[in-house]
């Protein structure tokens, strides 16, 4: 049976919170302070640390409902918990839930990617249905080409819209950049501050809306092409040395993750640390760099 639009609509909506919780509870955990006044940061922190985690369990258990809705559940009281406690007003919610509603009609509205119907539905419903097996790509070549999305998806496999989550990925990849582009172009018009990352933020959001807008075509590629557009916008700012490079650092290193892990073939963005490192080793702050490449992996912080 079909869920309703009402159904999915609510679900949609409960899982871009849960996704948004997340993003606080990584940002608690890693840095001990809420970082962000910005929706669109903290979703892609929210997306990184669940598909670390969806990786990882994936060893060990199937992503079947109950784990799934006690995961979701969490995240919401993440959000429920986290959102009352920062001290700063959220920036441009409106954007978030207008964005959210738009892409939410183009997932009802167009068709499929061509590749759907042969891995990235399969995939997503293995993940679900078992822990990892070995050699299944024997079975579906397509299984040999594992993405993050699959194993995103797979977490939001839920009771009444089951399989019907698995556009989730993709839309909230767009959502999340979508209000990040947004909250810049509006943020420099308050201040007064029209410089080039206005018009680069104006320029990706037109780009990405206008060629990127049959949302449910994106497959591996797309979301992660949206990404890379904003990991650009984050060097920019990286490089010019904008307030608190090292929180932009952060994401950088978060935006190159979750780009790569989409599709491994993005592992050659990784040679865009080499102007990173060389900007550093000029202003003398390649300690920085280091300093924060340690602390992001020493989890133990």
């Amino acid at each position: 049976m079909i869920p309703n639009i009402f159904v999915l609509f609510s679900f949609y909506l409960i899982i871009i919170v849960s996704l948004i919780g997340y993003g606080y509870l990584f940002e608690r955990l890693f840095y001990k302070e809420i970082l962000e006044s910005n929706f669109g940061y903290t979703g892609l922190r929210g997306i990184f640390l669940l598909i670390f985690y969806s990786f990882l369990s994936h060893f060990f258990f199937a992503h079947g409902y109950l784990h799934n809705v006690i995961l979701t559940v969490l995240g919401c009281i993440f959000f429920a918990f986290y959102i009352l406690k920062i001290p700063k007003k959220k920036e441009y919610p409106l954007i978030l839930l207008v964005n959210f509603f738009i892409l939410f009609i183009g997932i009802i509205i167009f068709k499929t990617h061509d590749d759907f119907p042969f891995y990235h539905f399969p995939y997503s419903y293995y993940i679900t249905q078992n822990p990892l097996h070995i050699g299944v790509g024997l079975f579906n070549s397509g299984f040999k080409t594992p993405s993050s999305i699959f194993y995103l998806n797979s977490l939001f496999y839920l009771p009444i819209i089951k399989y019907y989550s698995f556009y989730i990925a993709t839309l909230a990849f767009m959502l999340f950049s979508n209000t990040i582009l947004l909250s810049n172009i509006f943020n420099k018009i308050k201040l007064k501050k029209i410089n080039y990352k206005f018009y680069l933020s104006l320029l990706f959001f037109i780009f990405i809306n206008i060629f990127f807008y049959r949302i449910q075509e994106h497959g591996t590629d797309r979301s992660a092409q949206i990404l890379i557009l904003i990991l650009f916008l984050q060097l920019l700012s990286f490089i010019n040395f904008d307030s608190n490079y090292k929180k932009k650092l952060d994401i950088i290193l978060i935006l190159l993750g979750i780009i790569i892990s989409l599709k491994a073939f993005y592992v050659l963005y990784l040679i865009l640390s080499l102007p990173i490192l060389f900007i550093l080793y000029k202003k003398k702050k390649l300690f920085i760099f280091l300093y924060f490449v340690i602390y992001s992996i020493d989890i133990s912080k």
